[in-house]
């Protein structure tokens, strides 16, 4: 037999608790992307202004640029999509970190 009070209370605890859970979750993500989002913002304009500095810019501060660009996009795409672009990065850097891989981009 089944107690009514308890089971009703037991799915007002967990709907509070998933609330809860959620609300921090949320928070977390929201300040994390902020977060990245800006040190991104901050990294490349110091990255620009010392390519500046040096008096020449070479391709590989421009393919940095385009990594900044990349990531601030990516904190972009999750503000309004919800959705993670991880697998990009992720399988770049995959295929980068054997010097075997290098070429395979290449190909």
């Amino acid at each position: 037999m089944k107690i009514n009070w308890a089971e009703s209370l037991r799915q007002h605890v967990h709907g509070c608790a998933e609330s809860l859970g959620n609300l921090f979750v949320e928070t977390f993500h929201y300040l994390a992307l902020f977060a990245i989002g800006a040190v991104t913002a901050w990294a490349a304009v110091m990255a620009f202004l010392g390519m500046l500095d040096k008096g020449h810019i070479t391709v590989d501060d421009i393919l940095l640029l385009f990594i900044y660009l990349e990531l601030g996009a990516m904190v972009g795409i999750y503000f309004k999509t919800k959705v993670y672009v991880t697998n990009i990065p992720r399988s770049g850097y995959q295929m980068l970190k054997s010097p075997d891989n290098t070429g395979t981009w290449c190909a």
